[in-house]
C-alpha cells in the first residue's frame, strides 16, 4: 500500500511537471513571434510606435501646422519627442513610420501581442522586466510632478499626502504608482490619457494632476493660475522605451546605439523644445533636461 501510494504521487508530479512544462512552452510560442522584431522591421519595411497621447512625448497637431517638429503620417500631424525620435530612426532604416494608438495602460499586453514595436516612457519596473524588455539607455531623465492652482503647498510630498488632495494621474504609468506610495493618503482620480486629466483639472473635479515634470510643464503654459512642482523628495526615472523580449538582440542594440546618439548630440533637447515652443513655453527660462 505504502509503495502503491508513492508511486502514485510520482506519477502524478511527473505528469504535472510534464504539464506546467507543456503549459510554459505554449505560453512562449504563443507570446513569442515566429521572427524577431528586427526581422519583422527589415521584412514589413515599417517601425510600429505605440502613440499614446501624451505631451510632450506623442501628441496631434489638429492644427496641421508645418512648425518645426511636425511629423506627418497619412493625414495626421504628430509631435512630440518620441514622434521625432522614430522618425529619425525609420529614416535611418529606409522604413515607414507607423504610430499606433493605445495607452499606457495597455502597453505591456500590446507589445507581448505584437501590436507594436516599442514604446516610450512606459517606465521599467521589476514587474514589467518580468515580461518585456527595456532599452538601456535613456534618453533623458525625468522625474514625477504635481500641478495645481496657484497658492497650493506641493513643495514636498508631506504636504500633498498631508492635504488630502484629490489628485487625477495617468492609469498605468510610474507616476501613478509612485503618486500612490509617496502620498498614501492622498484621494485619487484615474484618466486613460492625459488630455482628460488636464480637462477634469480645468473642470474643477480634481485639485492637482501628477505627470512628467515635462508634461505638466507645457499643461501649465496652457492652464492660467497653475504652478508646477517636482516634490521632495524627487521622483527620477529614466526616459527610454519598452520592447518586446527577443532572442535576436539587433533591435535592442539598435536602439541603445541610437538613443545614446540622439541623447548626447543634442536632438532629444532639441525636439523637445520644439514641442515646448509648439505650446507657447518660452523655452530661454526652462532648465534643460538631464542626460545621464
Amino acid at each position: 500500500m505504502v509503495d502503491q501510494s508513492r508511486r502514485n504521487i510520482a506519477l502524478g508530479a511527473t505528469v504535472a511537471a510534464v504539464g506546467a512544462g507543456a503549459l510554459l512552452a505554449s505560453r512562449k510560442a504563443v507570446a513569442q513571434p515566429a521572427k524577431s522584431t528586427w526581422e519583422q522591421i527589415a521584412e514589413n519595411k515599417v517601425l510600429r510606435m505605440a502613440a499614446p497621447i501624451s505631451e510632450p512625448f506623442c501628441f496631434k497637431d489638429l492644427t496641421n501646422s508645418a512648425k518645426p517638429g511636425a511629423v506627418k503620417i497619412g493625414d495626421t500631424t504628430w509631435r512630440g519627442i518620441s514622434v521625432n525620435i522614430c522618425k529619425e530612426m525609420a529614416d535611418a532604416l529606409g522604413v515607414q513610420l507607423k504610430l499606433v494608438e493605445t495607452t499606457y495602460g495597455n502597453g505591456v499586453a500590446g507589445l507581448q501581442a505584437n501590436q507594436f514595436d516599442l514604446m516610450f516612457a512606459l517606465d521599467g519596473t521589476v514587474k514589467r522586466a518580468v515580461v518585456v524588455d527595456f532599452v538601456p539607455q535613456g534618453i533623458f531623465m525625468y522625474g514625477t510632478a504635481i500641478l495645481s492652482k496657484a497658492g497650493t503647498d506641493i513643495t514636498t510630498w508631506k504636504a500633498i499626502n498631508d492635504q488630502k488632495l484629490l489628485i487625477g494621474l495617468p492609469v498605468g504609468t510610474t507616476m501613478e504608482t509612485e503618486t500612490m506610495r509617496r502620498a498614501p493618503d492622498a484621494k485619487l482620480d484615474r484618466f486613460q490619457n492625459y488630455n482628460e486629466m488636464i480637462a477634469a483639472f480645468q473642470a474643477g473635479r480634481v485639485q492637482a494632476i501628477s505627470g512628467s515634470l515635462t508634461g505638466m510643464t507645457l499643461a501649465s503654459a496652457r492652464i492660467p493660475n497653475s504652478i508646477v512642482t517636482m516634490p521632495n523628495p524627487p521622483a527620477l526615472f529614466p526616459a527610454t522605451a519598452a520592447i518586446r523580449q527577443d532572442v535576436d538582440p539587433r533591435w535592442r542594440n539598435f536602439l541603445t546605439t541610437s538613443f545614446a546618439y540622439l541623447a548626447n548630440s543634442g536632438f532629444v533637447q532639441k525636439a523637445l523644445d520644439e514641442a515646448y515652443s509648439f505650446r507657447g513655453v518660452d523655452v530661454t527660462k526652462l532648465q534643460p533636461i538631464v542626460v545621464r
